[in-house]
């Protein structure tokens, strides 16, 4: 509900009266899927459809509740600082790559057994002036030749592209410190910057 109310730029009351406005017009739905975690709220195929959005509704693990809610507020920071039509979702991203029919923020991984490229699309893409940002929030540590792989896609896909820099928002402690040695083992660090993973 936070990230509703700094979206609309109200205050909790009125988030919580649009937001139930929506529910029972069946454009919204509110998963409470862990009792420890805030419950998020989620477009339905109608809202989506409401919105003119093409897309499937949004798949939720409990898993993944933190790693969302963390993703929507480093979409909200990116978007007060470079606009809010700049930012890209992964899910965005990868409709406005089919539309294009052109890689916008992904790395080319290895390729599938049919010989197509296997893509790693980011959390976030932000769209600037000087070019594209990929924004990864990493909050559990991957394994190190995995994380070596993604860093090594991303110096890759930095080369000759819209994609000038790639930021790691990282949990601190063990995730932070796996995420500096892969760029350094790489080489990347022109290309990669490391930060904290914002708060949810």
């Amino acid at each position: 509900m936070r990230h509703v109310m700094a979206a609309l730029g109200v205050g909790r009351t009125a988030a919580y009266r649009r937001v139930a406005a929506c529910i029972e017009a069946g454009l919204l739905e509110r998963l409470d899927l862990l009792r420890s975690e805030p419950g998020l709220i989620r477009a339905t195929r109608d809202g989506l459809r409401f919105a003119g959005l093409s897309f499937p509704v949004a798949a939720v693990s409990p898993g993944a509740v933190d790693h969302l809610l963390r993703c929507a507020t480093a979409a909200q920071l990116a978007g007060k600082k470079f606009g809010d039509d700049s930012v890209l979702t992964e899910r965005e991203l990868r409709l406005a790559e089919q539309i294009e029919g052109r890689r916008i923020a992904s790395a080319e991984v290895d390729e599938s057994r049919a010989g197509r490229p296997r893509l790693h699309r980011p959390d976030l893409a932000v769209l600037t002036d000087s070019g594209t940002i990929a924004i990864e929030v990493e909050l559990t540590p991957k394994a190190p030749a995995r994380l070596q792989q993604l860093i090594r896609a991303w110096r890759r896909a930095t080369v000759g592209s819209d994609l000038t820099e790639v930021h790691y928002l990282c949990a601190p402690g063990q995730t932070r410190r796996a995420v500096e040695r892969a760029v350094e083992n790489v080489r990347a660090e022109d290309q990669i910057l490391i930060g904290e993973a914002p708060a949810r």
